[in-house]
């Protein structure tokens, strides 16, 4: 949703890699509609395009792909992620013990973990992605448990160096845009609207473990590759569940991004703090006062407390008696 500049870079590469049959882009509502004469002339590239959705979600959107995609081997990639030449979907070391076939996630930085490697019946087992959850975080922490749960055995690891990724920041991720570097307010909002999702994602888990026979969201049209979500077939938590949710996704939100302590947010006026609503988190001018003023100031004082604390530390090693070799 609204990656066209990532995927435009990464299906060319997907695209030259030889070892699969078809593959499958899904544009989930992008402002800009994607068109399939934007993308690599490959007959095995499909395009479809989910419509009306006003929010990205993950797991909603990889379980409708998988469902289209009618394999008996899932290789799931990012919109910034590609596989390099490196990467050998036979390689034996991709296997688990036993008749469960291959289940590999992606290791080391820049989102290669989210990427994997699956038997499609591994999938199913399992209930696919946990559709109760939003945003970012966690989604691929909750899928492997309960793989590994399932077949006993813990997922292989795809070799670092077998996919390419696009470095960017979490306030991409969170649909915020390209924020203009690590000290900016875009930067530090992306950074709490992730903390938000990881913690409700983590909550929902708990709240509501996910399994084969959990309902998943169904789809209608299909005509043109255009597809419609049919309303009544989204899952939804309980509402004590939902309202537990919205409210941890509030306190960590504003917490994270104002650095006020959630015991504080509590007591002020919940107008002050609303949750997130479909255009995302409602930061208005006042918050952006606090950041520029009270939020900075706090920022310089814990510089200053942490640049004492090693001062103190320098001080107490220059002090410290040296010892003898014998004595060492």
């Amino acid at each position: 949703m609204n990656r066209r500049q990532h995927l435009l870079a990464t299906a060319p590469r997907v695209a030259a890699w030889p070892h699969h049959q078809r593959h499958l882009i899904v544009d989930w509502s992008s402002a800009e509609p994607l068109r399939r004469g934007e993308l690599p002339d490959d007959p095995r590239l499909r395009l479809l395009r989910v419509d009306g959705e006003g929010d990205w979600n993950l797991c909603r959107a990889y379980n409708f792909a998988i469902a289209q995609a009618g394999a008996g081997r899932l290789l799931k990639l990012d919109a910034d992620a590609w596989p390099t030449a490196a990467f050998d979907p036979a390689a034996p070391e991709l296997a688990l013990s036993g008749p469960a076939g291959i289940c590999a996630f992606g290791s080391g930085p820049g989102g290669r973990k989210g990427q994997f490697l699956m038997e499609a019946a591994l999938f199913a087992a399992v209930g696919g992605f946990h559709e109760l959850m939003v945003g970012y975080g966690f989604d691929d922490k909750d899928l492997q448990a309960r793989l590994r749960g399932h077949t006993g055995h813990p997922p292989r690891s795809l070799a670092v160096d077998w996919l390419g990724v696009i470095a960017h920041g979490d306030e991409e991720r969170a649909g915020q845009g390209r924020a203009r570097g690590p000290g900016s307010l875009r930067f530090w909002q992306g950074q709490a609207a992730m903390r938000a999702s990881l913690l409700a994602n983590r909550l929902v888990a708990a709240h509501c473990p996910w399994g084969e026979r959990s309902p998943r969201s169904r789809y209608s049209g299909g005509r043109e590759g255009r597809w419609w979500l049919e309303p009544a077939s989204r899952p939804l938590p309980p509402p004590a569940v939902a309202a537990e949710l919205d409210q941890a996704r509030r306190l960590s939100f504003w917490g994270a991004f104002l650095l006020i302590p959630e015991r504080a947010i509590e007591c002020l006026p919940y107008s002050l703090f609303p949750p997130r609503c479909a255009e995302g988190w409602p930061v208005r001018w006042w918050h952006r006062l606090w950041w520029h003023s009270g939020r900075r100031g706090i920022w310089w004082g814990v510089g200053a407390l942490m640049g004492l604390r090693g001062l103190l530390v320098g001080l107490a090693g220059l002090t410290r008696p040296k010892r003898s070799p014998a004595q060492r």
